[in-house]
């Protein structure tokens, strides 16, 4: 199911770091990946061995995750983890059902490609699916309209700025809004796994103030 150079998205269990990598060799049960990159900070991280790890990665049809650990390093051309691979049952496909949708208001940079329309909004609600987007009256997308959108997420101590390939759900009119339902595509594991981190931390700010979600 892998193939080398398949970008992978790690998360080690109980923490809330992502690591990006790329496959550099299969070998049976074992899987040789180059050393990891933090997310946040763009530095390469060190992982211990037995340590337990959530792996991602998107195919063509879909995004897949497994459960891994670390069982060794090897040098080769250049240096490289060596993580245990399952077997092919037990790697699942995620399905879009399982994304957590939360209310919030992120700014978006929408850009519709079929009537080269560019809008700067906001977001209603989203999920790493997709969102809600609120758009000007004078302004309805064609369902299926692709386009792309510039997300901009607020950390505790950063922003991440996602570009997202989107299509249009369906357009409605809900408490005087004009808004846009939108689906993400081709998005990559480790943006998808930011939006995740997002909406949880959205979801635990929520919690804290006693507001329904």
């Amino acid at each position: 199911m892998l193939k080398i150079g398949t970008q992978l998205t790690l998360q080690p269990l109980d923490q809330e770091h992502l690591y990006k990598c790329r496959v550099a060799d299969i070998k049976g049960d074992r899987l040789f990946i180059d050393y990891p990159i933090d997310v946040d900070t763009n530095k390469t991280v060190f992982l211990l061995n037995e340590q337990s790890l959530t792996v991602e990665f998107v195919l063509d049809n879909g995004a897949y995750r497994f459960n891994s650990k670390v069982i060794g390093r090897e040098k080769r051309n250049v240096p490289v983890l060596v993580l245990s691979y399952p077997e092919e049952e037990q790697i699942h496909k995620i399905q879009r059902r399982q994304y957590v949708r939360v209310n919030a208001t992120v700014d978006v940079s929408l850009h519709f490609f079929e009537s080269d329309t560019k809008i700067i909004t906001v977001t209603k609600d989203i999920s790493a699916g997709g969102c809600a987007v609120l758009l000007p009256d004078t302004y309805t997308p064609h369902v299926n309209e692709e386009g792309k959108a510039l997300a901009v997420l607020p950390f505790k101590s950063n922003y991440h700025y996602l570009w997202l390939p989107f299509s249009v759900v369906r357009t409605k009119e809900f408490e005087e809004q004009h808004i846009a339902s939108l689906k993400f595509h081709d998005t990559t594991g480790i943006d998808r796994q930011i939006i995740i981190r997002y909406c949880f931390q959205q979801q635990v700010k929520m919690r804290q103030k006693g507001i329904d979600m």
